[in-house]
């Protein structure tokens, strides 16, 4: 039998991060029929024996080598025909009844595709985490360089994060951070599973991206709020020389790379953001 919402949790060596997000959705549990299931990606840690003893209800894949994000929530999304499914960080912690008013909303909103909630750090400041249109590579980087100090570019950067906005409405974005998704099965089938050539990053603007095109929307939904407990590592140096030697940093320039060439021809015809 379908279930109504499979969760679906990529793991690279977090484990108390895991058990924590698990916990909060046994916590705050959906009011449907649901299921967990963790994808590891070859931690070398506790995490597997955590997993089996611990929490032996929640679908478990523990891979033998690191196969990056997409192809793990592929793996995750191929096991599973619920109807919606909620992509989630092990560093998410969910919060009261966010997953029931999340598909609430997608059962009354059947145009959309992806819905997230606000993203706050632990003390309750938010994380830009929707964005105005989708990456390039001049506000990749101003984001990670100096230049983005600048006062143009900065109000190119500050445009692209809605960082004027008050994040208090639900509307549609460009994409969302893979963070906390929840996607539409019928969507899911209709425009693909997420691009396995993206190793990490870029998979989510890249997914994001398919359903605008194909007549879907992204929507960001601040009505429910979930805390991330978040450093962003590929940013983590302010001088972009530095941050080259950052291993999250290299792959990130990577996975852009990919992205920018994919779109390349339909970012020269178009270069103007979807949402006004």
């Amino acid at each position: 039998m379908a279930k109504d919402l499979s969760v679906i949790v990529v793991n690279y060596k977090t484990p108390s991060l895991l058990r924590q997000c698990i916990k909060s959705i046994q916590k705050n549990p959906p009011s449907c029929n649901y299921d967990i299931i963790v994808v590891d990606n070859n931690s070398e840690d506790e995490t597997v024996e955590m997993m089996e003893d611990d929490f032996p209800e929640v679908v478990l894949i523990a891979n033998e080598k690191n196969l990056g994000f997409p192809k793990a929530v592929n793996q995750a999304l191929r096991k599973s025909d619920s109807k919606y499914i909620l992509l989630l960080n092990p560093d998410i912690t969910v919060l009261g009844e966010s997953l029931d008013k999340m598909m609430a909303y997608l059962n009354v909103k059947e145009s959309i595709a992806v819905l997230g909630p606000k993203l706050i750090n632990p003390n309750g400041s938010i994380q830009y985490s929707c964005f105005k249109w989708f990456t390039s590579p001049r506000v990749a980087l101003y984001r990670r360089t100096p230049f983005g100090k600048l006062t143009r570019q900065k109000e190119l950067v500050d445009d692209f994060l809605m960082a004027d906005w008050d994040h208090k409405e639900s509307r549609e974005v460009a994409w969302i951070l893979g963070s906390c998704m929840m996607v539409r099965r019928k969507a899911i089938d209709q425009v693909g599973l997420m691009d396995e050539r993206f190793f990490m990053y870029m998979e989510d603007v890249d997914w994001c991206r398919r359903f605008w095109q194909k007549g879907w929307k992204v929507f960001y939904f601040p009505e429910v709020e979930v805390v991330h407990y978040y450093a962003r590592a590929s940013a983590s140096e302010s001088n972009i020389f530095l941050s080259m030697f950052n291993r999250q940093t290299r792959i990130h320039i990577k996975s852009a790379i990919k992205y920018f060439f994919k779109y390349l021809n339909e970012d020269k015809k178009k270069r103007a953001p979807i949402i006004k």
